[in-house]
């Protein structure tokens, strides 16, 4: 069942006025498939992504009074969505280093196509290549990881950026320039570990 605006402010009013549990069910159910396709985007590991929406959707409603109702719900879940994601990767707190022989096959071909400056050629590549990066990323803390992962695997613009995380503007350009650097020197270890 997809809720509408207006459908999904008059839920979070329900839940706001007497946490109405069938509210709540119709608000999870509505935006469920957005809040896992976002998670998903940020978590390379699957068996997160049920945890990470669930966590989502009891901070939703544990801070409901918090969110603008004049605004739509969504952006506010999403914001929810990737503050979870942020946290999942604080948490872990390793960030191991990568070396040429934790690659698979495919994932060693991308990192030589990507050395050549050469496209990859066979679609399953493409995969190996998504694989490869997000690797690369795990190498990086939270907030690196995720101004990146906004920037460039979702196509976000830096203004939704900082709505997103709550940064300034600056905020986000100054991390997205450090996390770039901080890639590519991750990038230039797993090549000089193959040499």
């Amino acid at each position: 069942m997809i809720l509408t605006d207006s459908e999904s402010r008059a839920c979070m009013a329900a839940w706001l006025r007497c946490s109405d549990e069938g509210s709540a069910r119709a608000l999870v159910e509505s935006f469920y498939p957005f809040v896992a396709a976002m998670i998903r985007r940020h978590v390379a590991d699957a068996g997160c992504v049920e945890d990470l929406a669930q966590q989502t959707f009891a901070r939703c409603f544990a801070k409901a009074a918090q969110w603008d109702a004049s605004k739509p719900l969504e952006p506010w879940l999403a914001r929810i969505a990737i503050n979870q994601c942020r946290d999942h990767y604080r948490a872990r707190r390793v960030r191991p280093e990568l070396r040429w022989s934790d690659l698979t096959e495919g994932e060693q071909e991308a990192m030589q196509a990507t050395l050549a400056a050469a496209e990859p050629k066979p679609e399953a590549l493409n995969d190996e290549s998504r694989s490869l990066m997000l690797r690369l990323l795990d190498t990086l803390n939270a907030d690196d990881r995720m101004v990146l992962s906004l920037l460039h695997l979702e196509d976000k613009s830096t203004d939704e950026i900082a709505t997103l995380t709550g940064w300034s503007r600056t905020l986000v350009k100054v991390r997205a320039f450090r996390a770039r650097r901080k890639l590519r020197a991750a990038f230039e270890k797993l090549e000089a570990s193959h040499s």
